[in-house]
């Protein structure tokens, strides 16, 4: 979808990016996910040829413009998110537009690291690359002690933005939640996760989601996003009736 670019004005000063944000809680606060998702399948469970068949689909399509384009989404951070999800929302989101959003999404983030840390350290989970011994798609993201793969915290903190940026954008929730499905499925292309990670990161970033909505700091900082969002979509609208009218 083409992205529609956006007449919001700019930040009259400062620049967003180069603040320094917190998670909306710490990891000591956050719901301890291996007390609520499965272990993941070992090389013996039935359920491991899924794993094993995703990874070969992600290998035979690393080479596709879908390839070119999980790694690509191997960029985890909020600016990403805006660039990504724009297509989704057809409002071209940037920290400039839209510092409040930017905001919220950076400390989605730093609290979904919060989040899935006990997870992955519980369970302590070899990464396909690793297993296989076959590269990955982005070997500078590559470590061979980092034993961190289940469950999937790319997939965890693009679902729980997706899930978000749904409740501010509503009309476009099928655009929003296949970008973050989507998202997810680079993580198997990339070769950095099993699809097992990435189903239970869906699911972690849904947890996510429902705990965070409780802090008093998320709905802060959600009412002044959403504030500016609506502000944003007006000042959108407005001139696309305006660029239409002068067409005629």
């Amino acid at each position: 979808m083409a992205v529609v670019m956006s007449a919001a004005i700019a930040l009259a000063e400062g620049d967003v990016t180069k603040e320094k944000f917190k998670p909306f809680y710490t990891r000591e606060e956050a719901p301890h996910l291996e007390n609520v998702i499965p272990a993941p399948p070992t090389l013996v469970d039935p359920l491991f040829f899924n794993d094993w068949a995703q990874f070969q689909w992600g290998l035979s399509v690393r080479d596709s413009e879908r390839g070119k384009q999980a790694v690509e989404d191997a960029h985890i951070n909020a600016t990403y998110f805006m660039k990504r999800y724009s297509e989704a929302t057809d409002i071209e989101l940037t920290p400039e537009t839209h510092p409040e959003l930017f905001r919220l999404f950076s400390r989605l983030h730093l609290t979904e690291q919060q989040a899935g840390a006990s997870a992955k350290l519980y369970f302590q989970r070899v990464r396909p690359y690793q297993q296989y011994k076959e590269p990955s798609a982005v070997p500078d993201h590559e470590n061979p002690t980092d034993f961190t793969s289940y469950p999937s915290g790319h997939t965890h903190a693009s679902w729980l933005v997706g899930l978000t940026l749904v409740t501010l954008e509503p009309e476009h929730t099928e655009q929003i939640m296949k970008i973050a499905y989507e998202l997810g499925q680079s993580r198997v292309i990339v070769g950095f996760h099993y699809q097992s990670d990435v189903d239970m990161g869906r699911i972690a970033g849904s947890i996510t989601f429902a705990r965070v909505m409780a802090e008093p700091e998320f709905q802060k900082q959600y009412e002044k996003a959403k504030k500016e969002y609506e502000k944003v979509r007006k000042e959108h609208e407005k001139a696309k009736k305006e660029f239409g009218r002068k067409k005629r």
